[in-house]
């Protein structure tokens, strides 16, 4: 199955996250920030890092340069209600996969990480 993991400083946000992706089968581990997210990677071999952008220390955007560097083949989610990185140049590009605004369509947030994950659901292996 594939495996997410959700980076953000808000409990109720990981929450929300949590509860959406497990519905939808997905493998779920969490981080409440950014130097966290970092060790959870050396056990956790991440599909999909959903991070926010706006968290103490670390911001989501220097979390996911790192992402790229340690964990190359994760799609990396850039989420905010802040900030409007869906367009492309910027120092962001080539480090942020999607951007999703917040506050979130459920579906829509479906929808984009079965895309990422090349279209499909869950992802299970097998022979």
């Amino acid at each position: 199955m594939a495996r997410i993991l959700i980076v953000d400083d808000e409990v109720h946000v990981i929450g929300a996250l949590r509860r959406l992706l497990r519905r939808e089968g997905f493998s779920i581990e969490v981080a409440h920030n950014g130097e966290e997210a970092i060790e959870k990677l050396a056990s956790f071999e991440a599909d999909v890092v959903i991070s926010d952008f706006r968290m103490r220390g670390m911001n989501g955007l220097e979390l996911l340069g790192q992402v790229l560097r340690i964990a190359p083949k994760a799609a990396r989610v850039l989420i905010s209600g802040h900030a409007d990185l869906s367009t492309g140049g910027g120092p962001q590009a080539g480090i942020i996969s999607h951007f999703i605004s917040k506050p979130w369509d459920d579906d829509r947030l479906i929808a984009d990480v079965r895309a990422l994950l090349g279209g499909q659901g869950p992802v299970t292996s097998g022979p």
